[in-house]
């Protein structure tokens, strides 16, 4: 097989990092891998020297499974590129389910291991009988599993790059990572298993089988039965070994490429997609029915989760047989939850909004004449919002509607009857669902206003006793006689050893999260005054034991994207590259607050627009105050924070009590007596 080779664009992209910065590494590296010789019209380097020397290096932001997973990743672009997108995508997941199913390196020619190990062509006999280079498919594969660590991992890695490979239709139903999350999570898998012992899960347009995978993994596949269709029939073989390596037992499946009908088998749990159709031919009464058919395979307590078009499932609807329909579908009490979804939970297709129905044949009697209304548009779906979703749609289909039950955080709980089904109108809980305003119900809303406002009016009078004690403020400012102050860099009064440069760190994403010992501090801490980044003190010990921490009153500081000081008055901190510390030795004049505001005023801190880079912050030059200079305006500044913590209490509560105000005004649950005075 060819080498493949990597130009220095593509070095960046791989590394993470700037194209410049692939520049300064081979200046600064003698052995950083020399470009092939050639005529090639840029310089081009061989991809397996390339990742070696970033692994060897530990430089560029990639983590080593990245490096090693978009290593392959070149490998397999270059076979593609020769023989296509989906015959490359094909072939190559025929390959890795066989060296799943023998568990050891594949021989130079798979095919006579293909014949006895499926004698049937039910999954990979055909693909690899008609594969292109076959003798180079066993390097492929141990290349794959390399970067993967294992057969289905390196499944997944494969057809979430179809795109990059040249088959972008393999992933156009493809819902993001979040999306499938939150049915998973809905699907509630191992509760089913607990309740019934065996489950079997079906589901109507399967495409890759991204939505049934991810709901066996890490489930007791023994206990697990699995029923699919797909239009395609290389489709349905893919699906196949999907579910094979997912160590899902080859009798525990069967997925076909004919019609659905009514021997389907009676599923406890149907999950699946509505096919996409362009805006032009869709129709919402098909919609409808399709959903409707899914319904009816439904048995007394299964269930079923489809996501399709929100302009069928929850928007307003002007066909009289669609409004009739869906009417009918909710009026018969078999819609347990509505969803509104984000846009781009398809993300080859942006502009398609979608929706999820949650259905259950006879719920529990406490959910009668009632819905769960969810409208997750205006928010993003990340882990919070996902986690919260699926306990309100959980509990409210554990518990019913109670009056002293939950009260949803993400959606509302709506009487059938209050939505106007016969009209057609468009499935929106009363009023913004995402908003909770540190209340359960709205009834808790007028005393949240009185709250605030009693806590407004003791600010109110700190501020003016503050004033009373304190006096009016006062700087004492004149105008100075005398020369200006000289100017030093950074870089000079670290060379004075007035000042320590601490450095920043380079942090694995997953090494940090919301809850921790340590704040974490980067460039975008700094720029936003603020950190809800942490990392644990074990995994710091495990992971990074020569990282410095910061001391209370220490810099940090940033030039990326723009200029930045942070003042860490706690310390105890990480700080992450690129952002680095300063740190302001003991007795020098300077203090953290005053070198913190004449960083802020600094002349030299922006970047040009034709810049390489921007400033280095050992580059920037500061004012050298006397000491009594230094201290005055140290004082000054100490008045004028203990000043603006005090009004920006008074901000912060003004800001909730409009919010309160607002959102109880626009879902009709307030009202206000006259005036402000009243």
């Amino acid at each position: 097989m060819e080498a493949e080779l990597m130009s220095q664009r593509e070095i960046a992209l791989l590394a993470r990092v700037s194209k410049p910065a692939v520049t300064t590494w081979r200046r600064r590296h003698p052995d950083f891998p020399a470009p092939v010789s050639g005529n090639h019209g840029q310089p081009l380097f061989p991809a397996d020297a390339v990742v070696a020397w970033l692994l060897r290096t530990g430089l560029g932001h990639a983590d080593p499974d990245t490096l090693r997973a978009e290593r392959s990743l070149h490998t397999l672009a270059a076979y593609a590129r020769r023989h296509g997108g989906r015959r490359a995508i094909v072939v190559l997941g025929a390959a890795l389910c066989l060296r799943h199913l023998t568990g050891r390196a594949l021989p130079a020619d798979p095919l006579p291991l293909a014949r006895r190990l499926d004698p049937e062509d039910e999954f990979l006999l055909y693909e690899l009988a008609d594969a292109p280079e076959p003798a180079g498919l066993a390097q492929l594969v141990e290349q794959l599993i390399e970067g993967a660590y294992d057969p289905w991992r390196s499944c997944q890695f494969l057809l979430s790059s179809a795109n990059r490979l040249g088959w972008p239709e393999l992933t156009a139903d493809a819902l993001t990572p979040e999306a499938v999350a939150l049915i998973r999570r809905v699907a509630d898998v191992p509760a089913r298993l607990r309740a019934h012992g065996t489950v079997t899960i079906a589901d109507a347009n399967a495409g890759t089988g991204d939505l049934l995978t991810a709901l066996i993994s890490d489930q007791d596949r023994d206990n697990l039965r699995v029923n699919a269709f797909v239009a395609d029939e290389a489709l349905a073989r893919l699906v196949r070994r999907q579910l094979l390596l997912a160590e899902l037992p080859e009798f525990h499946f069967d997925v076909r490429a004919d019609e659905l009908n009514e021997e389907f088998a009676d599923p406890d749990l149907i999950v699946t997609r509505l096919p996409y159709r362009p805006a032009e031919s869709r129709d919402a009464l098909a919609d409808l029915d399709r959903v409707e058919a899914i319904a009816d395979l439904l048995g007394p307590g299964r269930t079923a989760i489809v996501v399709g078009p929100a302009s069928s499932l929850v928007d307003e609807l002007r066909d009289g047989l669609a409004v009739l329909r869906r009417a009918a579908l909710l009026g018969s009490g078999i819609v347990e939850a509505v969803v509104r979804l984000p846009g781009g939970v398809y993300p080859a297709r942006p502009g398609h909004p979608a929706a999820l129905w949650l259905l259950t044949r006879d719920p529990i009697p406490t959910t009668k004449g009632r819905v769960l209304l969810a409208d997750l548009s205006g928010a993003a779906l990340d882990q919070p919002t996902v986690e919260s979703a699926a306990e309100d749609i959980l509990l409210w289909r554990a518990e019913g509607h109670r009056s002293d039950g939950h009260d949803p955080r993400t959606g509302r709980i709506v009487l059938l009857e209050s939505l106007h089904l016969r009209r057609g109108a468009a499935l929106r809980p009363p009023g913004p669902a995402s908003v909770t305003l540190r209340a359960r119900l709205a009834t808790d809303r007028p005393a949240l206003v009185g709250e605030i406002e009693r806590r407004l009016t003791d600010a109110e009078q700190k501020t003016i006793l503050y004033v009373e004690e304190r006096g009016p403020l006062n700087t004492g400012a004149a105008q100075r006689d005398g020369t200006r102050p000289k100017e030093h860099s950074v870089g000079a009064l670290r060379t004075a050893r007035r000042v320590r440069l601490l450095t920043g760190h380079r942090l694995s994403p997953q090494h940090v999260g919301p809850r921790g010992h340590h704040r974490v501090i980067g460039s975008a801490e700094v720029l936003a005054q603020s950190s809800k980044r942490w990392m644990d003190r074990l995994m710091l010990a495990a992971e990074y034991p020569h990282v410095a921490l910061t001391e209370p009153g220490d810099l940090v500081v940033t030039t990326v994207p723009q200029f930045g000081a942070f003042l860490d008055d706690d310390g105890f901190s990480v700080i992450e590259f690129p952002a680095c510390g300063l740190h302001i030795s003991p007795g020098d004049p300077l203090t953290s607050r005053v070198l913190r505001a004449l960083l802020g005023i600094a002349r030299n801190t922006a970047r040009s627009p034709g810049a390489v880079r921007g400033p280095r912050p050992q580059d920037v030059t500061i004012p050298d105050l006397a000491r009594d200079e230094a201290a005055r305006l140290d004082e000054v500044l100490r008045c004028l924070e203990e000043r603006e913590r005090l009004l920006q209490h008074q901000a912060d509560l003004l800001a909730k009590l409009r919010e309160l105000i607002v959102t109880g005004f626009a879902d009709g649950t307030l009202t206000t007596l006259y005036g402000t005075n009243s």
